[in-house]
């Protein structure tokens, strides 16, 4: 026998000697690469959520916009104009028809696919943030209201613009106001105009709508601690989401972020829904707050509260549903 073909076969690997156990070791390997999928990178999370945000956030809108019509009327109606939600209601469609309850709706359809687009994203990089520089609040029940109040943050400055477009649109529309803009475009043109321009005019009631956002922590936390209360447990212990558990804790959730900032809803619209001149009719959220206290008491606080709460359910629960499905269907 030759040595030297001894000492090749000898040092030949054991899988290339045995053509057998290579392809089984082969095969191990991919099963197991398959098993455990690469994992995404932090920008295609965010564009994920970014997308199925936007989706959601269209999805919402045109179910909640009527009773957010009737919502706002009621609160920047003159004392005595409407008795109730659906007083209000009757007389907008009897002055101005049923599809004025969707007037102005080109502005805040847009605004809410952006909106929600922002705040499931930046609620998303929230939690990522979170799962790397605090490790110890991964896991913990408190992150989704955290990461939901640095959240609506952001979304604070891209809505408000959208807000103030949207108010005075619903007010032209009940047909008791004088038509000022011809619509959306017209309207930030006007209020762009001296002595205004884009923080007296286009960013007026920035504060309130703020804090409104912040009380995203009324929205996220509950929608997690709802849908782990309902979700059944599979037989291998664990929790899987499905679309039962999304809508109730999606239309739940709607309940708790409403009760959590209403009063300040309402001085907010008041701000936006005030006279275009400098300076301003409001100077700020206290002197707002102290007008509304003085013409209706604590009710003044709650005007348009019916319809709000009406559209809670049925609007939150559609745009957690439309979210959790977009999800889905986005590449894993």
């Amino acid at each position: 026998k030759n040595p030297a073909t001894t000492q090749a076969s000898s040092s030949t690997p054991l899988a290339l000697s045995h053509p057998n156990t290579y392809t089984h070791t082969l095969a191990l390997a991919m099963s197991k690469e398959q098993a455990q999928p690469a994992q995404q990178s932090a920008f295609i999370v965010w564009l994920k959520n970014f997308t199925a945000g936007s989706v959601a956030g269209f999805s919402c809108k045109i179910v909640e916009y009527p009773f957010d019509t009737v919502k706002v009327l009621l609160q920047t109606a003159e004392p005595g104009k409407y008795r109730h939600a659906l007083h209000c209601l009757s007389s907008v469609v009897k002055t101005a028809g049923f599809f004025s309850l969707y007037k102005g709706l080109a502005s805040p359809l847009v605004g809410s696919m952006v909106e929600n687009a922002v705040l499931f994203s930046t609620f998303k990089t929230m939690q990522l943030f979170v799962d790397g520089r605090f490790r110890e609040y991964k896991d913990s029940p408190l992150k989704p209201f955290i990461c939901g109040s640095f959240s609506g943050i952001a979304t604070g400055y891209v809505l408000t613009p959208v807000e103030l477009i949207k108010c005075r649109l619903q007010i032209q529309a009940s047909g008791g106001a004088v038509q000022r803009y011809k619509g959306p475009i017209d309207c930030i043109r006007k209020i762009l105009q001296p002595p205004l321009g884009v923080t007296r005019g286009l960013y007026r009631g920035w504060m309130p709508t703020a804090f409104c956002r912040m009380s995203n922590y009324a929205y996220f936390g509950p929608y997690e601690f709802i849908r782990r209360a309902v979700t059944p447990v599979g037989p291998d212990g664990k929790q899987e989401r499905n679309l039962g558990a999304s809508i109730v804790a999606g239309g739940l959730t709607g309940f708790c972020y409403w009760l959590s900032c209403y009063p300040m809803d309402v001085i907010k619209n008041r701000i936006q829904a005030a006279p275009d001149v400098w300076p301003p009719q409001y100077t700020g959220i206290r002197d707002a707050a102290r007008t509304i206290y003085a013409e209706a008491g604590l009710k003044g606080f709650f005007k348009g509260f019916t319809p709000c709460i009406l559209r809670a359910f049925p609007a939150n629960a559609s745009c957690f549903l439309t979210f959790e499905i977009v999800m889905r269907l986005l590449p894993q």
